[in-house]
């Protein structure tokens, strides 16, 4: 199952307090003045994480991947034990940068 798939059955069994399901898959990752923006989720439903600036593309991925664990394990927490075993089966998260 994907995490679409597992927050759709989630929400259909009643569990509340689900994420948005791209914020726990993509990652965008580009430049911003003479720093870089990590960003977790797909418009609309983005959102830059920690202070949104960082020094190098590397910190600025790494930020926004970490976002990612965190929030796969809220959702871990948050699933069912049987829907929650599928999160071996979840895809890598989808990253996209662009350079200056």
């Amino acid at each position: 199952m994907t995490i679409e798939d597992v927050i759709k059955e989630a929400a259909a069994r009643g569990v509340t307090g689900l994420p948005e399901p791209s914020r726990l898959t993509h990652v965008r990752v580009w430049p911003g003045a003479s720093q870089w923006v990590g960003e977790v989720g797909e418009p609309p439903h983005n959102e830059t994480v920690g202070e949104g600036m960082f020094d190098t593309k590397e910190e600025a991925r790494e930020a926004a991947l970490k976002a990612i664990a965190n929030g796969r394990s809220l959702l871990l927490a948050l699933l069912p034990a049987n829907l929650a075993a599928t999160a071996a089966e979840w895809p890598e998260p989808i990253v996209s940068a662009w350079d200056a």
